[in-house]
């Protein structure tokens, strides 16, 4: 108690460390027990240890009582002091950047004086240093002075004009301080001493004929003058004010000869993404800093006419671009100036080039050696903006078409300008590749139908090498005549399509002709019969005329070119052409066709236009959204896929690691990059050519209606004779009984029969289990792992064998039949070799006079390599 009654410091609460920590290092500083905050105490040193218990008595006094219940196992001055260092005077980049965001937002209130705004911000500052952050007098002036309110804008202004030597911290607070005494005091006197009888008119004409000795004006005399009162913020003086100060306009004209780009021009209303051509504006200037192709730092200031701003010059440099007709033209010594809105020309600065300005009533003209050439056009506003285009912005609308021309699936530039889409004028190798073509053959005068869903073109194209990973290699499309709205089918076989045609009429019923080639799959069978009953007209073309089926056929083109362009410029397996023909058909129906006078098929179907905004580049990469019941707090909330087309419900992506697709609403794209390298895919084992857009489906030679016995083109779909040979068992093997008790198996045992046995086999039994599972073990066959919450585990068994040597064999294996062909795997092996290989191996060996080693590989199969992720339950043990 005698201590605090000699220094008078308030108990450690929890609050204001820095000041607390202050006052109590100068308290043991003073009795020289400073050093044990720093250090512990000699233990065979008697006086260091007396000194250090004193300090443990006096810093404990010095500590509120919830502080010191938190400290109960420091039992040493510097133990504590060390506890309260790392708890409320914590270094690093976290409390750094809630400090610094402390001060970039903290405001002045009217409640709050200046004085104490300032000792707020400069604790704060206090704070920041203590963190480990450098913080100059510069930057603290910075934080007080962005903090002030509006009123406060003319006091800012001049300190930011002050020259360096006299911008210190105790300055500015000063001139801060006496601000705000002048402000309360106008306000003290407009509202207090100076107050005129509203209802005496005799009174308020009195005060209206006073003139003040002081200023000249009149309305109050020298007593009440706040000219008289008030200090320049320019020099300190009292008498005037900062506009008429004499040793600031001697500064200011000292300063125009040595500031190389301190310029006066009238701001109005700029345009931001135009150069406006200025007559007054003595350099060029510029805000937007990638439009330079070239930049060098550089200062100076820039005074506006119309406004007290000052605007700061951060840089000078070229900028390239071009005007009407093409003509290049380069604009050097443009000044950088962040903080201006919009971009001047200056037509001194292009005179000086040794151009002619030439205005008219609404353009403006460069003439040069006879030359004339426009330069910009009046607006309404009587601005002149400049046709003057950055090169730099002449690249980014180059790849803003780029980008559309791909979402659109490489559609036409007609097609793309009539949606008012841009235009790509560049040359795209991806279109030509996928769309080289021969000169059209002319089309003669055909009747259309006039509503919807009445007469439909068909055709079947393939088949596609390779196949898709669901296993089909063909594809139907089915266009409507009138509105040229196409539906496609994906086939495994060209006999499915008898029942996807059934279908599609059946949610068609409006549907009562039917155009297509004479293909056995349109003009016989289950189709034919359905078609008769639904009393739907069938009109193929003749054999070997698919000019006859022309919109059809060129609709399976149009398909074939878009959704090769789409693999080509995404780099995914060809495998995906199923997905990039559904995605052409998509686009084609959203995109203008000449057939149909410009319209869309969308709009012609459905009486309303499609919506473009949720076209994405395929193939992309896309980030799905995952639910939160299938993830943990701490977990990604979206997960990195590819897209690979569109559904009614919205996007279809691309699972790379599960190879699963999934349909989501909740998507982000990144248009930029592909993620055809991020998906590691096993290709189907197929030998064939590439996508070609001539292998469409060739017509049979049946005649029309007419049921014929010739095998069609896809003859193992087709009817087989049955064979009139007589059948007879193979006589290869008669010792058919010893044959067959060479393959026989060995005897099976469930595993939950298990615990029914006696006790001996049961123990053998878990020797063949645990030699199973360490064998799992050594040949690193699974990873722990917490299950995914949008995963499933595929479930094992025991396949439990007991030998005729009498051994006992236990294998795990996985339900493999849980899994789905095409979206859990795409391949399947076999580590068995067949009896044939066999019998050729040994015939062989027999010719060669060779000695046959047998050799028994254990575990085996453990050492194939798995592609593909997949999760599996343990194991039931004994």
């Amino acid at each position: 108690m005698a201590l605090n009654r000699e220094y008078t410091v308030a108990p450690f609460d929890g609050a204001n460390f820095s000041v607390w920590n202050r006052r109590v290092k100068a308290i043991f500083a003073a009795k020289e027990l400073d050093n044990f905050l720093e250090k512990e105490a000699d233990a065979t040193n008697d006086t260091e240890v007396s000194k250090s218990k004193k300090a443990y008595a006096i810093l404990l006094t010095l500590l509120d009582d919830k502080i010191l219940s938190s400290l109960q196992k420091e039992d040493t001055a510097f133990k504590i002091w060390k506890a309260l260092i790392s708890t409320y005077e914590a270094k690093g980049a976290v409390n750094q950047i809630l400090t610094r965001k402390r001060l970039a937002t903290i405001r002045k209130s009217k409640e709050t004086s200046m004085r104490q705004h300032i000792d707020e911000i400069l604790k704060l500052v206090s704070d920041l240093r203590v963190s480990g952050a450098e913080v100059s007098d510069i930057d603290s002036i910075v934080y007080i002075l962005m903090s002030l309110p509006k009123e406060y804008e003319s006091v800012k202004v001049a300190l930011e004009n002050q020259p360096n030597v006299n911008l210190t911290l105790e300055f500015v607070t000063q001139r801060l301080i006496d601000s705000e005494a002048l402000m309360n005091d106008s306000k003290f006197v407009d509202k207090s001493s100076i107050k005129y009888p509203t209802d005496n008119v005799t009174f308020a004409a009195k005060y209206k004929k006073l003139i003040c000795n002081f200023c000249s004006k009149k309305g109050h005399t020298s007593k009440f003058c706040r000219l008289k009162t008030s200090k320049c913020f320019s020099c300190g003086k009292a008498g005037h004010y900062k506009r008429d100060c004499p040793v600031s306009k001697t500064a200011a004209d000292s300063g125009a000869r040595h500031s190389a780009y301190e310029i006066t021009f009238a701001a109005g209303t700029l345009n931001e993404d135009k150069f406006i051509i200025d007559s007054g504006a003595t350099s060029h200037m510029c805000s937007r800093k990638e439009w330079f192709s070239s930049l060098e730092p550089a200062s100076g200031i820039i005074k506006c006419a119309s406004k007290s701003a000052v605007l700061q010059v951060e840089g000078i440099g070229i900028i390239r671009g071009e005007i009407s007709n093409n003509v290049n033209l380069n604009l050097k010594d443009v000044l950088y100036v962040p903080n201006l809105n919009g971009q001047l020309l200056s037509v001194q600065k292009i005179e000086a080039a040794g151009f002619c300005v030439i205005f008219k009533k609404e353009e403006v003209f460069l003439e040069k050696e006879n030359k004339c050439l426009l330069l910009g056009h009046r607006k309404n506003c009587g601005q002149y903006i400049s046709d003057f285009i950055p090169h730099c912005e002449i690249a980014l609308k180059s790849d803003i078409d780029d980008l559309w021309h791909r979402r659109c699936g490489h559609s036409c530039n007609q097609s793309l300008k009539q949606l008012g889409l841009p235009t790509i004028s560049s040359f795209c190798e991806v279109c030509k590749r996928a769309k080289q073509c021969a000169t059209p053959v002319g089309k003669g005068p055909r009747r259309r139908e006039t509503v919807p869903m009445v007469m439909i073109h068909t055709d079947i194209c393939g088949p596609i090498v390779p196949k898709t990973f669901a296993g089909e290699k063909y594809f139907m499309t089915l266009i409507d005549d009138y509105s040229r709205f196409t539906e496609v089918r994906l086939l495994k076989r060209k006999s499915d399509a008898a029942s996807e045609l059934k279908n599609f009429c059946q949610l068609n019923p409006s549907v009562k002709k039917i155009r297509c080639d004479n293909g056995k799959e349109y003009v016989d069978g289950e189709f034919l019969k359905f078609a008769n009953e639904a009393g739907i007209k069938i009109d193929p073309s003749p054999p070997y005329t698919p000019c006859l089926n022309g919109v059809a056929e060129r609709a399976n083109r149009s398909l074939l070119e878009k959704g090769r362009a789409m693999i080509f410029e995404s780099n995914l397996p060809k495998n995906f052409w199923g997905f990039a023909v559904l995605t052409a058909a998509y686009i084609n129906n959203r995109m203008p066709n000449t057939s149909i006078d410009g319209h869309t098929p969308y709009y012609l179907k459905y009486n309303t236009h499609a919506d473009l905004k949720n076209l994405r580049v395929f193939g992309c990469n896309a980030y799905t959204l995952i639910p939160n019941s299938q993830r943990k707090k701490l977990d990604d909330k979206c997960k990195k896929m590819i897209f690979i087309g569109y559904s009614s419900m919205g996007y279809r992506l691309l699972d790379p690691t599960t190879k699963r697709i999934i349909i989501s609403k909740n998507v982000k794209f990144n248009e930029e990059k592909k993620s055809s390298n991020d998906f590691n895919y096993v290709s189907p084992n197929i030998d064939g050519s590439e996508l070609d857009a001539e292998n469409e489906s060739e017509e049979s030679e049946t005649d029309i209606f007419v049921p014929s016995t010739e095998q069609s083109e896809d003859a193992s779909e087709g009817t087989v004779r049955k064979s009139s040979r007589e059948k007879k068992h193979p006589i290869r093997f008669p010792e058919s009984e010893i044959y067959q008790a060479m393959l026989s198996q060995e005897e099976t045992l469930k595993f939950d029969d298990i615990s029914t046995l006696p006790h001996c086999e049961q123990q053998n039994w878990k020797a063949a289990l645990d030699e199973e599972m360490e064998s799992m073990k050594e040949n690193d066959v699974w990873d722990l792992e917490e299950l995914p919450m949008d995963r499933k585990a595929i479930s094992c068994r025991w396949v439990l064998r007991k030998k005729r040597d009498g051994k006992y064999k236990a294998r795990l294996v996985a339900r493999g039949f849980m899994q789905k062909e095409g979206v859990d795997y795409f391949e399947t092996f076999s580590p068995v070799i067949s009896m044939p290989a066999l019998r050729l191996l040994l015939i062989i060996m027999l010719n060669e006079n060779s000695n046959v080693l047998v050799l028994d590989v254990k575990t085996a199969f453990l050492n194939g390599e798995l592609n593909e992720t997949i999760y599996n339950g343990s194991a039931k043990r004994l």
